[in-house]
């Protein structure tokens, strides 16, 4: 770092010689100069000090202070008045605060009273020290000022300087640019002024906090105020600036813009935003679909409508989000009837039962014109009816049709609480949910007249059956007894021919009748079963024993593979018996003479498995869906009895708890398997 430089001027050699040699044994940089001239010509840079000896002239030495003035221009020079006997320190002279004035209209420079030391001593180094030292700090101390003004003026963020009572004390360049106000215009206002109403009062507290000390600094993104009206989103940085005795001065801020990235963030957050509604609405979708779809599968296990009532109004409702909600049908009375109103106040229920078609009520206009009709407040509920009892305990309300072709015969009501928007996609599934409930309830109603017409059915054969035994049974014994009546010889033989036909004609119409009311018996799920031990040899043999007449008159070898003894289940034994004999018997209907029938049984874990398998046509494949259907029968046995044998036998099986099935292949044969639990256990048990 190079040393100060001092310029001596004195007429005097020996004396400047003598200071020459004290200043640069402290080591400063020493120029010389006897005259005004030739210290104006030496002082080509400005010095750090002048040294002017008091021995030359008044005049000189104010004239020499006013052309180094002129000549140095802006720096701050120190000037030291001395002589050989005496020295006297002034004032440091400030050029630029004196240009075109006398000396001593800012600086005494030609003051001679003061303290006097020799030069030699090292009194006149430490004031050459002390104004070198002082120089160097406003020197130090301008630049630093320079430099912030600078940075102050040129910064690329606005920049203001905020007085602890809210004044704008200065502001930069960049902060005007991006205000659109002039430095004047905004020296005129309050920082108040510029920050938007949302953000005053947050800006405020900060800057007391700062002025309290209770915060070192903030950090804040607001949104200002421009010149024009508009807004703009900053991010503003405040601290304190103190003195050097540590009192608070005033807030400096610093201002960002930051319009684009908030308008970035903002755009993102819409997008999110939409994103988020989307997936809402897609899981909203979702969830409906799954509601809808278990909707769907309870409607289509309701038989009767106030099944189908219960799933709408429990599952309907809630894939809709209602509070309450009701079932409406146009009685053949042409009285509209409500099912059931879960929700609903119970006065208003009992007011509502019946609704004749003449009244004024949104569900008489659905039913009338099968619109959807919706009312989100209560305010278009009183303007479309003003007389219609509503009370104020919900806001919306909505009329969904039941229709089915042009026929609306019924209405879902759907209620909520609370003031609703139906959007495009509400309406298309409340009518979706209207569609479905209207075909479930008109499947009901079939499925009710087809359960009475069964029932009716059911009731006359059971009827018919009961009362035909009687003269059957009589029948029966006429035919027996004609038989034996008749003469022994030749000419009896036509007589008893015809009695034993008239007899196993009625004999198997006693069999049918027998069919039909276990059949009417198995539909009517009353099929009572006496449940005891039975030996399954035992059972088989039985069998066997009872069609082997038929199957030796047919040529048709009944086989039966056993486990041995021992094999039992619980069942009912005269039951078992019929379903094997039912199965034997249509194995030998349909097998040629010269074959064989198997009858087998084993252990399969907790079940016994029955099989019949015989060597006959087969069963087509296309038939055997078909197999247990009550009253069908295949081609090849048409009029062979009443198509009820197999139904029965199913019926007998699952009645037991267990199943029967069938494999056939034409021209190879037909096996039934039944599978039967060992124990067998009553409902409930």
């Amino acid at each position: 770092m190079q040393a100060p430089t001092v310029l001596i001027v004195d007429h005097d050699e020996a004396q400047r010689e003598e200071i020459r040699r004290t200043l640069e044994a402290a080591g400063l940089r020493v120029e010389l100069a006897a005259t005004i001239a030739e210290s104006l010509r030496r002082a080509h840079q400005p010095p750090d000090l002048v040294l002017i000896s008091v021995d030359l002239p008044d005049g000189e030495r104010c004239e020499l202070c006013q052309r180094l003035q002129a000549a140095l221009g802006a720096a701050a020079t120190p000037v030291l008045h001395a002589s050989r006997t005496s020295a006297a320190v002034d004032q440091p002279l400030t050029l630029n605060s004196t240009r075109g004035s006398t000396c001593g209209s800012t600086y005494d420079c030609c003051r001679v009273g003061s303290r006097a030391w020799p030069t030699e001593s090292r009194l006149l180094m430490t004031a050459v020290r002390a104004l070198l030292s002082a120089r160097a700090a406003n020197i130090a101390r301008a630049e630093s000022d320079e430099r912030f003004r600078a940075a102050f003026e040129q910064a690329a963020v606005g920049m203001a300087h905020v007085s602890l009572d809210d004044r704008l004390l200065r502001v930069n360049p960049k902060l005007c640019e991006l205000l659109g106000y002039t430095v004047e215009e905004l020296m005129a206002l309050r920082a108040q002024d510029l920050r938007h109403p949302d953000h005053a009062e947050g800006a405020l507290r900060h800057v007391h906090a700062l002025g309290d000390g209770k915060i070192p600094s903030s950090t804040t993104e607001e949104r200002c105020v421009r010149r024009d009206g508009s807004m703009l989103w900053v991010a503003v940085t405040r601290s304190l600036a103190r003195d050097r005795a540590g009192a608070p001065l005033y807030v400096v801020e610093v201002v960002k813009e930051i319009e684009r990235r908030k308008r970035a963030e903002e755009a993102r957050e819409r997008a999110l935003a939409c994103e988020r509604v989307a997936r809402i609405r897609v899981e909203l979708a979702e969830a409906r679909i799954a509601r809808l779809q278990t909707f769907t599968s309870e409607l289509s296990r309701a038989v009767t409508p106030a099944q189908v009532a219960e799933v709408v109004l429990s599952l309907g409702l809630a894939a809709l989000y209602a509070d309450a909600g009701y079932v409406a049908l146009l009685a053949e009375d042409g009285v509209i009837e409500v099912l059931r109103a879960p929700g609903y106040p119970q006065d208003m229920i009992e007011r509502l039962r019946r609704i004749p078609m003449s009244a004024r009520m949104p569900v008489v206009d659905c039913i009338r014109t099968g619109q959807l009709l919706i009312f989100e407040s209560p305010e278009a509920y009183q303007a479309a009816y003003p007389g219609a009892p509503m009370g104020d305990w919900a806001k919306t309300r909505i009329c969904v049709p039941m229709t089915l072709g042009d026929v609306t015969f019924g209405v879902l009501g759907v209620t909520y609480l609370d003031t609703c928007r139906i959007s495009e996609d509400d309406r298309r599934f409340m009518t979706t949910l209207g569609l479905q409930c209207a075909q479930a309830l008109e499947r009901a109603r079939l499925y009710e007249a087809e359960q009475r017409a069964r029932r009716l059915r059911e009731e006359a054969l059971a009827i018919a059956a009961h009362d035909l035994r009687n003269p059957l049974s009589s029948i029966i014994l006429a035919a027996s007894l004609l038989a034996r009546s008749a003469p022994a010889d030749a000419a009896g033989q036509p007589i008893r021919h015809r009695a034993q036909q008239i007899k196993r004609a009625a004999e198997r119409t006693v069999e049918m009748l027998g069919e039909l009311l276990d059949a009417a018996i198995i539909e009517a799920k009353g099929l009572k079963l006496d449940i005891e031990p039975c030996e399954v040899g035992s059972l088989v043999h039985e069998v066997t024993e009872m069609l082997a007449p038929l199957a030796e008159q047919k040529r048709i070898q009944l086989n039966t593979l056993l486990p041995g003894s021992g094999l039992e289940l619980s069942c009912d034994r005269g039951r078992m018996l019929q379903v094997l004999s039912n199965l034997v018997g249509n194995a030998l209907k349909f097998t040629a003479e010269g074959r064989e029938i198997t009858i087998s049984a084993e252990r399969q874990g907790t079940h016994v498995r029955l099989s019949v398998s015989d060597t006959g046509t087969g069963i087509r494949p296309e038939d055997i869906p078909r197999l247990f259907d009550r009253y069908w029968q295949g081609r090849a046995a048409r009029c062979a009895g009443a198509g009820l044998g197999l139904y029965i036998v199913k019926g007998i099986i699952e009645a037991h708890g267990g199943q029967i099935s069938v494999d056939s292949e034409l021209g190879a044969g037909t096996t039934f398997s039944c599978t039967i639990p060992v124990t067998h256990r009553t409902q409930g048990g």
